[in-house]
């Protein structure tokens, strides 16, 4: 496809779902998102997607057979049937072009989204006891977003969760009409917060691991055919965090169910994670209390890690591009003074965080990395350590007693941990060659990325994840580059935005257009910012857009050598760009304006 046929496609795609009096207009990230409270609102949300416009709308059209049915409940009534499933459907309704659409009684996803292309949203209710021998049965809710026939282009995105939240994700699903896709979400079997672990029995542990994410993909799929009368041409995913822990563990299963999949800062190792954070906790607890983190700790450590560690990367650019090559002397802020300083137990304390977690000399889960010391205060510190994030992993995953005291806390939480390994949620089946051999399709492909700021999920274990891939399938770095590439971004956060650093951190990943639409809801008193889809200025342009780039490799076999990230002023303006690249390649300057992408190539 011609450069010149892509910027046509997208033009077209602009001037039939964009307003025309909605531009780029905006406000910059590295002031409004600083504050504590933005920080705090991240965690509640934690999610994902993005997508693409230019190669989707010229891509491949499944041959229509009829006009798409009615947006009723009566309409999609009875269509599927399989062996031990029963599928209701709880709603359906039509969204006129730019409407809003969302459910307040989610509690993970109680936001609503704007600015929609016209569409169905249907709600669907599975219950399901064909499951394997010995489990309780199934019971989960997903939602489907319909673009009109016209705009359908054939495909269909399925987007994650975020934490341990339930509810239907409708906010990153709006992302999907705006290109064309068809979209799914699942509740993952019940209703909660992100936080929120209290809901954990047997059943929903199940849904919330696998099985309310596969059925969905699964009953979705023949929903949207039968509403179109049309075969799926194409099946993608995007999901953050949770969502790419979900991603990667039904491609590890089901292999055929997605051709694509982006999948970003993956929580893919509950089974050790959740142990890992509870050690730390109860390190904080079972020490001397003077010596507990806090939030004035936190941003002082962030501040000379940032002063010792930027310069070491080879520019100085208040961005730490290398955060694991730094030589870190925390003795420099080992003092008296607490405005400045941390006492030497608060010292030990933050090597702790930063540190891998071993029993007998065995990885049991990687710690942070340097640079992602802002978001501490998500998991650990003064304010946070009993709010029954860190210990109710154990109360409710693993031992069913919510009488459990983090006093228990030992390594053998480690070894139940793996035995229970709850809701079989965890993704370490790493050989996956059914998902590069699939029989008589090409193989699927990977865009895999994460923040290196990022201090809810360490960044080293999604490069853990990509080393074992490659030891599981005995193949090598240049081998799996073919289908799996996994990207690092220097100065992101979890899943999207970069606080402290304003790097460029907004490249069309997975929820990062859906969380500049919900910026009012987080409390900072600042307008929604983009259109609600892609990046803002390059609305499905695939050297920007980390779908658009997935999509062209999966149809055009065009490998993604690089993303564009951008950062944003406070006028809408862009900031900095800089390309992100795949593993082991790096972002090198070259000469000319540091702040631009066309100084920087991937080497």
């Amino acid at each position: 496809m011609s450069a010149r046929k892509d910027r046509r496609l997208v033009e077209e795609a602009q001037r039939r779902d964009v307003p025309a009096d909605r531009g780029t207009r905006g406000w910059a990230q590295h002031w409004t998102l600083r504050t504590p409270l933005v920080t705090m609102a991240v965690l509640a949300i934690s999610l994902q997607i993005a997508l693409f416009v230019g190669c989707i709308l010229a891509g491949p059209t499944a041959k229509r057979t009829r006009q798409a049915v009615q947006c009723t409940t009566r309409a999609f009534t009875g269509v599927v049937s399989l062996p031990g499933v029963t599928v209701s459907i709880e709603k359906a309704d039509h969204v006129p072009r730019n409407g809003t659409y969302g459910d307040p009684n989610d509690k993970g996803f109680p936001q609503t989204i704007d600015l929609l292309p016209e569409l169905c949203a249907v709600t669907v209710k599975v219950t399901n006891t064909s499951d394997l021998p010995g489990k309780p049965q199934s019971d989960y809710r997903f939602g489907l977003f319909l673009p009109t026939p016209q705009n359908w282009n054939s495909r269909i995105l399925t987007v994650g969760s975020g934490s341990f939240a339930g509810g239907i994700n409708w906010p990153d699903m709006g992302q999907g009409p705006h290109y064309g896709f068809a979209s799914i979400s699942t509740d993952n079997g019940h209703n909660s917060n992100g936080s929120d672990m209290s809901w954990a029995t047997p059943a929903r542990l199940y849904d919330w691991g696998y099985r309310a994410m596969h059925g969905s993909v699964q009953v979705g799929k023949l929903l949207t055919s039968y509403y179109y009368g049309a075969d799926l041409a194409y099946s993608y995913y995007a999901g953050c965090s949770t969502g790419g822990r979900q991603g990667l563990r039904e491609i590890q299963y089901s292999p055929d169910s997605f051709d694509g999949a982006l999948i970003g800062s993956a929580a893919w190792d509950t089974k050790h994670l959740m142990p890992w954070i509870s050690k730390v906790a109860f390190d904080e607890l079972n020490g001397n209390p003077g010596d507990i983190l806090g939030l004035q700790q936190f941003s002082v450590l962030a501040a000379e890690v940032l002063s010792q560690c930027d310069p070491q990367d080879g520019l100085t650019d208040n961005i730490i591009s290398q955060p694991e090559s730094c030589v870190f002397n925390i003795s420099r802020i080992v003092c008296s003074d607490p405005t400045r300083c941390l006492t030497a137990g608060q010292a030990q304390a933050a090597m702790r965080i930063w540190g891998d977690y071993t029993v007998s000399g065995k990885l049991v889960s990687h710690g942070f990395g340097l640079s992602s010391e802002d978001q501490w205060a998500v998991y650990f510190g003064d304010t946070n350590t009993l709010k029954g994030f860190d210990f109710s992993y154990e109360r409710n995953f693993i031992y069913n007693n919510t009488n459990w005291a983090w006093q228990n806390y030992n390594d053998q939480v480690v070894a139940d941990s793996e035995r229970v390994n709850p809701g079989l949620a965890t993704a370490d089946h790493f050989d996956i060659s059914g998902y590069r051999d699939r029989s008589g399709k090409k193989s699927g492909k990977i865009l895999m990325y994460h923040g290196l700021a990022d201090g809810l999920i360490s960044p080293r274990t999604s490069l853990q994840y990509y080393n074992q891939t490659i030891a599981a399938m005995g193949t090598n770095l240049g081998d799996i580059r073919s289908w799996f590439r996994f990207f690092q971004v220097p100065g992101m956060q979890h899943c999207f935005f970069s606080n402290r650093y304003n790097a460029p951190w907004d490249f069309g990943g997975s929820s990062q257009a859906t969380q500049l639409r919900l910026l009012p809801t987080l409390g900072v008193g600042l307008p929604a910012f983009g259109d609600g889809w892609s990046v803002p200025g390059h609305l499905g342009d695939p050297a920007y857009d980390a779908l658009a780039a997935l999509v062209q490799w999966v149809e055009n076999d065009k490998p993604v050598d690089q993303i564009i990230a951008t950062a944003f002023n406070a006028d809408g303006s862009v900031y900095r760009t800089r390309p992100i690249c795949p593993y082991p390649l790096r972002a090198k300057y070259g000469s000319g304006n540091v702040n631009r992408a066309s100084s920087w190539s991937c080497a």
